[in-house]
């Protein structure tokens, strides 16, 4: 009897795993619905059900002076036992060292940080999906090393927009994922959205799903399948598109339309689920060979919602690729993201992608046909308001500093057929500003102006309170001192492109960050409490000649699919005899992509 080589190596993880499995494993944090920059949830898991459910926690490795106790209960096959521990009162913005356990085993020491308790403090977080395997390891080996990539820049979280693992109803494959994942989600939260693979044959919180992720809960349902959250001025709402029913779609409307009226104040709104309600597709009548849009049909019952409360990003995976659609409201392609949402597909953290393969001397580039014009003309090819197309692994890095959202989307090291920092690049970026509030809450009060006047050495000697009470007492209303330019009252997305072959972006470092044992932090921290500076994550986008969609300043609006000369670029290039895709090679590419699914 011979035995396949990733069945044999996936029974090696097991054996090794199920050997290890002595004390509390697979520790990880999430985020509650409410109030991060005070509270967090850890959970692990054991193997009996007497093992305790305490955490041990200060702001020292070798000061663990606090602790919290929780549940705990036995979940499905071989998961052993899952104890979950809320922590409350942390101090906002500052990193905490913490193991779990109890008096006979502890784990390792971990770190993770709470959240800001101002809107105004910059973070950033990763989205992404689709790491499942190819065959029946669960997770895909590739996303290993794309997870400590995500993670370089120690993002706030990360949101999982479905397909974990190959098969929801086989336990082993969820114990391989808890096992690759305990690299990094000790220290930042992995917020999943739950995918067509990650199904279990029940729903609700018997499915290994629910039982295995520690998420908030609804209250339409009391389940974990749908649920949201908010970090400093951002909601994030995850929902589910694999296990709704009949009028399910119509009750989680109902539901996010609630939850999105009743968090007016935030600034950033952002929803994520596992089918794309926009998608390019190809169609070949026998065998589709991408997902096509709006296939759950959910489109009717939650885009007005989307619509209704403006959110500003809607994530999804399914489909093994990147896409951008311009933003949308009502269905028409609109002209700026303050008239509509901008719906991203982002399925390339581990399964197998639709990147350029070169089979028996034929170049098959899947994307110029799934964002072109089809094979041989038919199927639909490239949706109305399409932007730009990738089929490399991927992720997307979102930083939020107050109005401005700036988006980079990054090619992994690991690809297809080779793992290697050359594969590293920025496959897409683009940036939306937001007007100031007014008032403005982030503005610097006027002590803050005077105090760092007086430490350029421009302003008044003397303290800050000093100069303004002698400000006052000469009867000036503020100091006179030069405030922020007034920001114009209009939303911008500014885009830029870099093709993966001449585009490049720093490779990850070779320390991915906090290690189990060790004082590293997700990121510097104040240990006397106080809120520390947020994570260095880049800076700004640096300016170039790239590509404008939508220009504040020229007021200009270059077409779906052009840059701002009018040129096509993207995925709305077309192909043809000049060194595009040939009819047979897109036969050839018909063929291959058909085994594939047949074998899914």
């Amino acid at each position: 009897m011979r035995i396949g080589v990733a069945t044999a190596i996936a029974c090696a993880l097991l054996f090794t795993t199920a050997s290890a499995w002595a004390g509390p494993r697979w520790a990880r944090v999430s985020l509650p619905a409410e109030d991060a920059a005070h509270t967090i949830v850890v959970a692990w898991n054991s193997d009996a059900a007497e093992d305790a459910s305490d955490v041990e926690f200060g702001l020292a490795a070798n000061a663990l002076t606090s602790k919290a106790s929780g549940t705990s209960f036995t979940a499905k096959g071989s998961l052993g036992v899952v104890h979950e521990v809320t922590l409350s009162n942390l101090t906002p913005w500052t990193t905490y060292h913490y193991h779990v356990g109890g008096a006979d085993a502890w784990s390792p020491t971990y770190t993770f940080r709470t959240g800001p308790a101002s809107p105004c403090t910059p973070f950033s977080f990763i989205a992404g999906g689709d790491h499942r395997s190819d065959d029946e390891a669960g997770p895909n080996p590739k996303w290993k090393s794309i997870l400590e990539q995500m993670t370089v820049n120690a993002p706030a979280f990360l949101l999982e927009s479905g397909d974990l693992v190959k098969d929801g109803t086989k336990y082993p494959q969820w114990a391989a994922h808890m096992t690759m994942a305990e690299a990094r989600t000790p220290s930042y939260p992995l917020m999943p959205a739950i995918g067509n693979h990650d199904d279990d044959n029940v729903e609700g919180s018997n499915a290994a799903y629910n039982q295995l992720f520690a998420l908030p809960k609804n209250s339409a349902t009391g389940s974990e399948d749908f649920y949201y959250f908010t970090y400093g001025n951002t909601i994030v709402v995850a929902l589910s598109t694999q296990t709704a029913k009949n009028d399910a779609f119509a009750t989680q409307a109902k539901w996010l339309d609630e939850v999105l009226a009743a968090h007016p104040d935030m600034t950033w709104r952002f929803v994520y689920y596992h089918h794309p309600s926009y998608t390019s597709y190809i169609d070949l009548k026998l065998i589709d060979l991408n997902h096509p849009p709006d296939e759950q049909m959910q489109n009717a019952a939650l885009l007005p919602v989307f619509d209704k409360h403006h959110v500003d990003i809607v994530f999804a995976g399914h489909n093994h690729f990147y896409e951008r659609f311009a933003p949308i409201k009502g269905g028409v392609v609109q002209s700026t993201p303050e008239q509509g949402t901008i719906y991203i597909t982002s399925g390339g953290t581990g399964a197998l992608t639709y990147d350029t393969i070169d089979i028996i001397g034929f170049k098959i580039e899947p994307m110029k046909v799934i964002c072109g014009d089809g094979i041989f003309g038919v199927g639909s090819g490239k949706a109305k308001g399409s932007q730009i197309c990738s089929g490399k692994h991927h992720y997307v890095e979102v930083t939020i500093d107050d109005n401005i959202l700036e988006a980079k989307v990054i090619s992994t090291a690991a690809q297809n057929l080779s793992t290697e920092n050359a594969n590293v690049g920025v496959i897409d970026s683009f940036t939306i500003t937001k007007p100031k509030q007014s008032p403005d809450p982030c503005a610097p009060t006027v002590v803050e102006v005077v105090e760092a006047e007086i430490d350029a050495g421009t302003g008044d000697t003397g303290s800050a309170a000093e100069v303004v009470e002698a400000d006052v007492d000469a009867g000036a209303t503020q100091p006179d001192v030069q405030g922020p330019p007034d920001v114009p009252d209009v939303v911008a997305l500014d885009a830029q492109t870099v093709s993966p072959d001449t585009g490049s972006q720093d490779a990850p470092s070779s320390d991915p960050g906090p290690s189990a044992g060790t004082d590293a932090s997700p990121v510097g921290d104040d240990a006397s409490g106080a809120e520390a500076d947020p994570p260095d994550n880049g800076g700004p986008l640096a300016a170039d000649d790239s590509a404008t969609i939508a220009s504040a300043d020229s007021g200009g609006v270059a077409q779906p699919g052009q840059n701002a000369k009018g040129e096509e670029s993207g995925c709305s290039a077309r192909t043809g005899p000049s060194g595009g895709v040939t009819p047979w090679a897109s036969l050839v590419f018909a063929l291959w992509i058909v085994i594939r699914r047949r074998a899914r």
